[in-house]
Parts: C-alpha cells; structure tokens; sequence
C-alpha cells in the first residue's frame, strides 16, 4: 500500500469509528467530542498491538487542521465591539491564571523530582484551556450567545496570542535555562503589527472581494476563496513564527460581521466538523495506558488544582474587573480544562530534550480528566452557584456588591471624563497607524531575507536592498505625517486644558505647544528612524541606510510635506470608506433585529394598560398618594389623561375625576389587579373620545443615535418629541422610571409611551449625529 492510499485508508477507518461513537452519544445525550476521544483510544497503537492506523504522524499532522477550522469559526463569530467589551476582563483573567499556573507547575516540579525548567514546561501546559473542547460545550449546552460564552470566548483568543508567546519563551527557557525577555518582547511586537495589519488591511479589502463573490452567486467559489483566505494566512503566520491558528482566526475575523459571513460559515461548517473529529481522534490516539498508570497521582493532584486554580483565578480576574459574581462563575467553569497547545507545548519539550514522555503522558490525563470535571461543572453550574452563593455570609456578599457598583461608577466616571474622551481617539489612532508604519518595515525586512536566503536570486541582491528599503521609507511617509497630526492634535488638547482659563494663557500657549511640537517630531523621528534602520543596516552597505532615511525623510518633508499629508488623509478616507460600508449593510439588519434578539434573550413581559375610571369609583376624587395602587397592585400610573391634555408622570398630589384616563405600567396581572382596584362599583358614564390614545414601544439606539451619551434630562424627550421614558433595558439589567440624570447608551432599549403616531414616526426616522469627512480616528468607532 502506497502513502496516499494508506491515508485515504487511515482516514476512512477514523470517520468509521467518529460516525460510529457519534451515533452512540448522542444517543446518550453526551458530548460527541468526549466519544471521538475514546475512539482514538481504542483504535490507537497503545491499546492495540496491531492498531487498523498505519501512519499515526500522517493523521496527527491531518487533525491540526481540526484547529484551524474552529480558529477560523471563533474569527467568523468575532466582533470587535463584543471583544472591546471583554478585553480588560479577558486581560485580567488571563494575567492571574497564567501567573498561578506557572507557580504551580514550578512548585509541583520538585514533588515530581523534576528540574525548574520542566516545571516552567508543566506549568504554561496547564495555563492553556482547550479552544476546541470550551465552543463544543457551549454549542452542546446552547449557551454559545450568552453573557458569560462571550467572557469566555474573549479569554480563549487572548489565551491562543498566549500559547504563541510561550512557545517561543518556551524555546529560549530549554536552551538557556533562564527567561529571554527580550525574545519574549519580540514576539509581541510582532503578533501586535501582524494582528493590526492583517486586520486593517483586510477590512479594507474584503468588502470589494465579497462583493465580487456575491455577483457570482457560486457557493463552490465560495468556500474555495474563504478556505484559501484562511489557509493563506495561517501560511504566512507561519513563516512570520506565530501560530496557522492565529492566521485562521484573523481571517474569520476579516470575514465576520460582512453580508456573506452566513453564507460561508454554513458552507465550511462540514469541513470543520470533519477535521475536528480528525484532532479529537488523533487525540485520543496519544492516551498510553501504561505511562498514565504510573503517574496516576501526578495526574489527579494536577488534574484537581487545574480545576480549582483556573476557576478561582478566573472568577477572581473578571469579578475584580466588574463582572458580576454568577457571570464570572459560568465563564470560568466553562473553560477549567486543558486541552490542543497543552499537546504542543508537551511535544516542543520532547523534541528540545527538557523531558521524555513524562509531560505528554499528564497532558493527556489532566486534559481527560478536566474535560470530563468540566463538562460536569458546566452542565450543572447553575445549582453550583446557588449553593455556593447560598452558603457566602450576608456580609460578603453585600460588599462584592459594592464593590462591582463601585467599579461601574468609576468605569463611567471614567468615560465621562470630557479630556480622557478628547484624548482617546488620536491616541488610538496613533497606536493603529505605528503598528501599520512597522508592518510595512517588517514586510520588506522578510522580503530581503527570502532573497538573501534565495541562492538563485544572488546576483539582484545589490539593487533588490536598496530599492525596496527605498520604496519602505516612501511608503511609510503618509503614516508618519499622520502620527504627527495625532501627536499635534493632543498636544493642542492638553494644552488647552491645562492653560485654560490662566493668566499665563496668552503667553504660554503657543511657546508649550511648539516646544512641545518640537520634543514630539524628534522623538517620533529618532523612533521610527531607529526601528527602520535596525532593520535596513543588514541589506544595505555601511551608512547608506541612515544616509538614505535623512535625505529622503529632509526631501519630502521640504518638497512634498503637504502632498503627503494628502495622500494620508486618501488612505484614511479608504480605510473609512469601506469600514462604513460595511456598517451601512448592518446597521438596518442589527436595528431590525435587535428588539426580537433582545426581547428573546432577555424577556420583559410588561405593557401599559389603559383605564377609564368609572364615575362611581373609589378612587375619584382622591388624591394618587392616597390610593397606594403601587404598594396594593404592583402597577403604577405613569400618565393621566383628561380633557383632551396628557400628563405623563403625574404629581402624587394630582386628584382622580370621572372618566379621567389611566394608563397603569407592569405586567399583565398587576395592571389586571390595578384595573379591578380602579374599577371597583363601575358604573356605566359617557367616555371622551376626543383624549388621545396611548401606547407604550420599545425604541432601539442606534450608535449613531443623537440621544447616545445623552442624559434623559439632555435629551428632552417629552417636550421635543411628546414621549416619555418608562424603562430602560441594557443586556440582562433593567431600569424601571430610569432618574432623569441616567445617560443613554448604544444598544439601549427604551421602554416609552406617546403617541403611536408619533412613536412609529420616530423608529422610522430615528435622529441621528451628522458625520464630518471620514478620518482615521473613526477606525475604531466603524466597530461600535
């Protein structure tokens, strides 16, 4: 049998018994990925003397497409708004469990009668939880769109840029025996201008390719092109030393939030499905009986502190960042596993001789047995809880409350903050613009070191360095001209405020802006000089790289400073042309969609219901105070209409008269107890027809919405447009009779009552904020 017929061999005995396992739980109503496992086991050559696999290194080469696919599915599903949400949570969880895990890998270390090194090894194994085994729960327990899958998800991406900087980390710590931080600020550098490039860049292009491709209607090209995009990238990743992982997850992300993202994730969804069978499988095919029955007590020691220490650093990470305590618990129970990087980072250390099968033989019995405590924990997290908050003292708990409204408050002081709102769009900006200045240095930089390593390509190397460093500085002009204007912008800003309104404004002023002015284009050019001339000085001869920096930079900032500023503001017209297109296309389906998205999620039956007060009522003549309709029924009054004038929001002093009309708000029983109460010895009388009708809507806001960042009092709602604000309806929390001070946000639900007319008038025409030429500091907010 030949090589490519024993993988087509190896390959349908795998399917054979994925589909086989598949059937039987699902059955049984457990997770298939546990199953595909066991069948690994099964069917491996630890088990079986003859295993039907032929060439196990061939099929385990074939599954690591398993992880490309779900990188690829996470970047389908990501959005960047959802990311920005969770990233200081994310950060915070992930700092505290990386920090633990290591210490317990090092302090486990000399228990085992193992060195420090390999304790580092054990402990960056167990930090990384499993991408794979984390989306199958969710997806299996359906809570992939919740609150707390969202957290977690936001982790596991920050865990996979981890796992990268820890392979090189790991690299340098089995060489040298000690940490190269150097290294280690290297590869960030590098994940950062790869990640911000390849997003930018993308994001710039994909909406003119998809275009294309919807033209052509042809779901063949279709998957072809998403699954080259993908492949593509995880390619060049490659050849940069990140991860194909973080490659595919960048171009699901390109992907994401476009008019064909549902198109393609459901074309690719067979694929993905096959190649994660394939890695779970081939998974299942490294469990060695033998060798995990000898460190069976390593591997439950290790297997309960995974558990505990990630579910503890976790929920302490997010709690601490403002998460409530029942979301955080859910996000950290989720992901208390370890899973695929741990195999990796097990297999680097064979391969660099810090261990032998030691690592890999608790990798994968840690990754069993967490799986199956995590799947456990995860489907019954919600009597967990209860019990756990059940038993927390009063005290405790009152103070985590606190605490978390103590941490909202600051999070919007913060946001409020009128210099901070100011400074934060040229300052990211000028971060955006950097990392794409040095992707265009290191594009050139790998460039010549393919042609300096490309014996065919030796006698072009004397004009190939010179004219492509030459093309990098000419190319990189624009962006150091809007670095500049950033860095202006905020010196103007700061200044302003601090001399604002001093004696010394007039004098001081101008002199601290240009020496500001001064000290800042100084310091960019010796940066930004600095960077490319570390990179140009190895393909050019000595001194013409600086030579050529200085001529090239004095020249055009002489001749064609204000040339380039033009072909600047261009690129960011660019950039923001397709950014808005983009959002253009969703803007209409996200509003349309997003009351019966929010209204799924998170129902809130209440209505207003409306009520004539009969003649013979109790309550005429009395005054609203005196009724206690609140206090007896649940409902409240919130507008009274009579002689054809509407009072929303009447005075508790206000008297009832027959035949007044009553709008009572709540939910269905207590306006129906309200309307009994109100209705008490009814007797027939002439109703006023001429009072307008009331009805209660929910109006959605839009980013762009005039009323975002606006307090209700601000606003004006009443006078301006003659409706009033019930309730307010953010995700999961709900502000009945909100304080006229509270700010409205984007994505706000509102609850109002008005007229119908005037209502439905509003959601068809929603007000919204007119935009000025675009420029790139609306390349985050294109996001929102």
């Amino acid at each position: 049998m030949d090589e490519a017929t024993g993988l087509i061999v190896d390959l349908g005995v795998l399917l054979l018994c994925a589909a086989f396992v598949t059937l039987i739980f699902r059955r049984l109503r457990l997770p298939v990925f546990l199953g595909y496992v066991l069948a690994g086991f099964l069917i491996g050559p630890n088990l079986l003397s003859h295993s039907p696999i032929h060439d196990i290194h061939a099929v385990h080469s074939l599954s690591e497409l398993g992880v490309v696919f779900l990188m690829f599915y996470i970047g389908m599903e990501f959005d960047i708004s959802r990311l920005r949400k969770v990233l200081m949570p994310a950060v915070l969880a992930v700092i505290l469990q990386t920090v633990v895990m290591i210490l317990i890998g090092t302090q486990m270390a000399p228990l085992f009668g193992w060195g420090g090194v390999k304790g580092i090894f054990l402990g960056a194994l167990l930090a990384i939880s499993s991408s794979m085994i984390t989306i199958s729960v969710l997806q299996s327990l359906g809570r992939i769109n919740r609150s707390h899958a969202h957290l977690a998800i936001g982790i596991l991406i920050l865990e996979d840029i981890l796992a990268v900087t820890l392979l090189v980390l790991l690299s340098g710590v089995a060489v040298s025996g000690h940490v190269d931080w150097l290294d280690l600020w290297k590869v960030t550098f590098v994940i950062a201008v790869f990640t911000v490039a390849v997003y930018c860049l993308g994001r710039l292009f994909a909406p003119r390719i998809l275009k294309l491709l919807e033209s052509f209607n042809d779901p063949e090209l279709t998957t072809i092109c998403a699954v080259a995009l993908m492949l593509g990238l995880g390619t060049l990743a490659v050849y940069l030393h990140l991860s194909v992982a973080l490659g595919a997850f960048l171009a699901g992300s390109i992907l994401s939030q476009s008019s064909l993202a549902h198109r393609i994730e459901h074309l690719t969804a067979p694929l993905r499905n096959v190649f994660c069978a394939v890695f779970f499988v081939a998974a299942g095919m490294l469990i060695e009986p033998t060798e995990i029955i000898g460190y069976w007590w390593q591997i439950i020691l290790m297997s309960a502190l995974v558990v505990i220490a990630k579910v503890g650093t976790v929920w302490l990470g997010l709690f601490l960042s403002g998460q409530d305590a029942d979301t955080s618990f859910r996000a950290s129970v989720v992901k208390a596993q370890i899973g695929e990087f741990s195999f990796i980072i097990a297999t680097l250390a064979q391969t660099l001789g810090v261990a032998n099968s030691e690592l890999m033989a608790i990798a994968v019995g840690v990754s069993v047995l967490t799986t199956i405590a995590g799947i456990t924990l995860s489907i019954r997290v919600n009597t967990i809880y209860e019990a756990i908050a059940s038993r927390v003292p009063p005290p405790i708990r009152t103070l985590g409350e606190f605490y978390r409204n103590l941490v909202g408050e600051v999070r919007v002081g913060v946001g409020r903050i009128f210099l901070w709102r100011l400074l934060k769009r040229p300052i990211t900006q000028i971060i955006i613009t950097f990392f794409l200045l040095n992707a265009i240095i290191l594009s050139v930089y790998v460039f010549n070191g393919y042609i300096k390593g490309n014996n065919g390509l030796a006698e072009y190397r004397n004009w190939i360095g010179p004219a492509t460093w030459t093309l990098a500085a000419v190319l990189c002009l624009p962006f150091f001209s809007s670095i500049l204007r950033n860095l202006n912008a905020i010196v103007l800003i700061v200044t302003d405020s601090v001399f604002s309104g001093t004696s010394a404004k007039q004098y001081l002023h101008g002199r601290m802006q240009n020496i500001f002015t001064t000290v800042s284009v100084a310091g960019l050019a010796v940066l930004v000089g600095g960077i490319y001339l570390s990179a140009a000085a190895e393909y050019l001869p000595s001194g013409v790289a600086l030579a050529a920096f200085v001529i090239l930079v004095g020249g055009a900032s002489f001749f064609f400073w204000k040339r380039i500023i033009h072909v600047n503001s261009r690129l960011e017209y660019l950039f923001m042309d397709s950014f808005n297109q983009r959002s253009r296309e969703e803007e209409e389906a996200r509003e349309a969609s997003a009351l019966e998205e929010i209204s799924a999620k998170y129902p809130w039956p209440v209505n207003v219901k409306e009520v004539v007060l009969p003649a013979l009522s109790k309550a005429c003549g009395k005054r609203i105070s005196e009724l206690l309709l609140r206090e007896e029924t649940g409902a409240t009054l919130i507008a009274l209409s009579r002689n054809g004038q509407v009072l929303y929001g009447p005075e508790a002093s206000a008297r009832l008269f027959p035949f007044d009309r009553l709008y009572l708000f709540g939910e269905e029983r207590q306006n129906e107890a309200a309307k009994r109460f109100l209705e008490e010895k009814r007797a027939e009388g002439r109703h006023d027809t001429s009072t307008p009708t009331l009805k209660v809507e929910k109006l959605f806001l839009p980013k762009d919405s005039i009323f975002v960042d606006e307090t209700l009092a601000s606003a004006n709602l009443r006078k301006t447009y003659g409706i009033s604000v019930l309730g307010i309806q953010r995700g999961q929390h709900r502000m009945t009779s909100p304080r006229p001070d509270e700010v409205m946000m984007a994505g706000d639900m509102l609850y109002v009552i008005g007229n119908p007319d005037t209502i439905r008038d509003l959601q068809k025409n929603h007000p919204r904020q007119e935009r000025s030429e675009p420029v790139m500091d609306d390349l985050l907010s294109a996001e929102e």
